[in-house]
């Protein structure tokens, strides 16, 4: 099975890249992890990758004969769209993604939740923009999407994401 799990920040693309991880046995990527690297001496408390190292390993991911692949959706990672069996595109509405925004901060910053940046404030600023701008940017969504209409499932709330939990199979 190759999955590739789409959406905007907060929209679930981890908790559902890790729940059919632990179902199927397959490992997940969440491909900020191949965008960003660790640097404790950077604002942010990482760093962008050089490009040919983010494209190595990205491809490493896709030789492998499985793999649950998760993003935001960059072009950079457009093979993945080309070379998965099912995309699932997570539709979650603006005001529960912000609450899960301001609630993964928190956790963050008293230390329950690990992240792969600092949680200052400006990221918290961040995010929720990001999550802002991710439904204006729609259109252009769709459109990228559009070549994988036939196997491109679209899922908006938490029973749908379930249902499709307990339907999918290796």
């Amino acid at each position: 099975m190759k999955l590739y799990i789409i959406g905007s920040v907060a929209s679930g693309k981890t908790t559902l890249a890790k729940r059919l991880s632990e179902t199927t046995n397959i490992h997940y990527t969440t491909l900020d992890e191949v965008i960003y690297e660790p640097d404790k001496s950077s604002t942010w408390g990482n760093r962008k990758r050089p490009v040919e190292e983010r494209d190595r390993l990205f491809s490493l991911i896709l030789q492998q004969e499985n793999w649950i692949l998760e993003d935001v959706g960059r072009p950079c990672f457009s093979e993945g769209l080309k070379q998965a069996d099912t995309i699932v595109l997570l539709e979650i509405p603006l005001h529960v993604r912000k609450r899960r925004i301001v609630l993964r901060w928190i956790k963050q910053r008293i230390g329950i939740e690990k992240s792969l940046y600092i949680p200052s404030y400006t990221m918290l600023k961040c995010m929720l923009g990001w999550a802002k701008n991710y439904d204006c940017g729609k259109g252009e969504l769709y459109d990228w999407l559009r070549p994988y209409q036939d196997k491109l499932i679209v899922l908006h709330n938490h029973q749908e994401i379930e249902k499709f939990i307990s339907e999918t199979k290796v």
